[in-house]
């Protein structure tokens, strides 16, 4: 789901690194050990701007005493840690390194993370503007090539399947409602822009000439960091904001907090600038095969295509979901009978216990009931249409057997990719109806199979068992 679903850097690395069972408290720990790999990060920040010791401590004590630093632990599931270390070590990267390829490591992996990589790359480009415009266009291009590029192709891999409604269709609602809410929000987020009292430090720093320096060199860093929080507080994903989230406000905020602390560390009376360490030689062609090397990882993902599930986010539908899908996909893939039997797939939402999130019915996507996939109860179809998700590893040819009874006779028909499929009688009687679905019909992800019923209200149509499996080889 964007934006969040290309965001991935910091779950897969928890993927990769930790068991099934040490993930969600794994995300936690990250969190906190990224609040103290920040707190580092932002002294060595500061040093390197040219604050003195004493300063630089002051700064990252006033960080850890903010109210967004507080608000991490509010939903630890969120990049903002993560993110706020990888924001510092590029910062570090454009003021102290003096090769190109180091930064543009660092803007990949924030592009990894979150998008405010973007708003870097003045920094870069005044970094260089005493070479002239034109090289420093260059160089600013060359840095951020990586980064863009892993914005663009994992936008181009990681999607889910089909259109979902997109966010622009009304931009002129959505951005004058935007603009409305937050005028009538200004007395409930104003007060998180002090940071606790950290951001006075920083206006009155301003009267400072290295204050006023340090601002204008970050004029087009700092303020777009500043609305950010804002146009998150609104966003809903969906047209025009009609609430406020100033939960928000205050999370977001931790990314201004580097560029406030250096403004506050101004003063100090002693701040001068700092002269950057000698870069070892080796670095930049260090980070140079790791640019590349991460440039190509996105195109070794698999481009199975997920259904939309934007309208379903909470957490055991969505794991439950991603894991039983794949599991299911590669039974298929190997030959095996998929067997989905409603009387040992029971799973509710905080009766069942956790380790049943396995019995999850999510083959059920719509039409049969609200919250079809945590029923515990008879599988029926409640709308004329009515949808089961299939999952592939590729597309190929799949029998699907069901076996379906109803209150009274009645014709279902099965859809495959827009086409008919084929369609069975079912009454009284429980019946079993075998369909051969061609491989042109499907595709490698979860694929939506519709069965539609005109006397779905009246005969509710029951689905007692669905068998998935490749066909049989037909022999001579």
């Amino acid at each position: 789901m964007a934006p969040w679903g290309y965001r991935i850097l910091e779950p897969a690395l928890l993927g990769m690194l930790l068991p099934p069972r040490w993930i969600v408290p794994g995300f936690e720990w990250t969190a906190r050990a990224a609040l103290v790999l920040a707190s580092g990060l932002l002294f060595v920040y500061l040093r390197a701007l040219g604050s003195k010791v004493r300063a630089a401590l002051l700064c990252v004590l006033a960080m850890m005493l903010t109210p967004s630093v507080a608000a991490v632990f509010d939903n630890p599931f969120l990049v903002e840690p993560f993110g706020l270390c990888l924001l510092l070590i590029a910062l570090i990267a454009i003021e102290w390194s003096d090769g190109l390829w180091v930064a543009a490591l660092t803007l990949a992996l924030l592009s990894l993370s979150k998008e405010i990589w973007v708003f870097l790359l003045p920094l870069v480009f005044l970094k260089y503007r005493e070479e002239g415009g034109g090289t420093a266009m260059l160089r600013t291009a060359a840095v951020a090539t990586p980064a863009l590029w892993l914005a663009l192709v994992m936008r181009w891999i990681w999607s889910p399947q089909g259109s979902p409604a997109s966010a622009t269709e009304n931009a002129g609602a959505g951005l004058s409602g935007g603009v409305s809410t937050i005028i009538s929000s200004v007395t409930i987020f104003a007060p998180e822009f002090l940071l606790g009292g950290f951001s006075l430090f920083a206006l009155a720093a301003l009267g400072r000439k290295g204050g006023r320096e340090y601002l204008a060199r970050h004029i087009f860093t700092l303020p777009p960091l500043l609305v950010l929080p804002l146009v998150a507080a609104t966003y809903t994903g969906s047209g025009a904001a009609n609430s406020f989230f100033a939960d928000d406000v205050r999370r977001l905020l931790i990314y201004a907090i580097p560029f406030v602390a250096a403004l506050a560390a101004t003063l100090d009376p002693e701040n001068s600038p700092a002269r950057p360490p000698v870069q070892p030689a080796a670095l930049d062609g260090v980070a140079r095969v790791l640019v590349i090397a991460l440039a190509m990882a996105p195109l070794t993902l698999s481009r199975y295509s997920r259904i939309d599930l934007t309208t379903s986010r909470d957490g055991p539908y969505v794991l439950g979901f991603t894991r039983e899908t794949l599991r299911a996909a590669r039974k298929i893939d190997r030959g095996e009978t998929v067997v989905l039997d409603p009387t040992e797939r029971k799973f509710a939402w905080g009766v069942s216990p956790p380790s049943d999130l396995p019995k999850l019915r999510f083959f059920l996507k719509g039409g049969f009931g609200p919250l079809a996939h945590y029923g515990i109860h008879d599988i029926r179809m409640r709308e004329n249409t009515a949808t089961l998700i299939v999952p592939l590893m590729e597309a190929r040819a799949l029998r699907m057997t069901l076996r379906l009874d109803a209150r009274e006779s009645a014709w279902i028909s099965m859809f495959a990719g827009g086409a008919k499929g084929g369609e069975a009688l079912v009454g009284p009687q429980a019946v079993q109806a075998t369909f051969e679905i061609p491989a042109r019909a499907l595709f490698k992800g979860d694929n939506p199979i519709e069965l539609r019923c005109d006397k779905a209200a009246s005969a509710g149509p029951r689905i007692l068992r669905i068998e998935l499996s490749q066909p049989r080889p037909v022999t001579p």
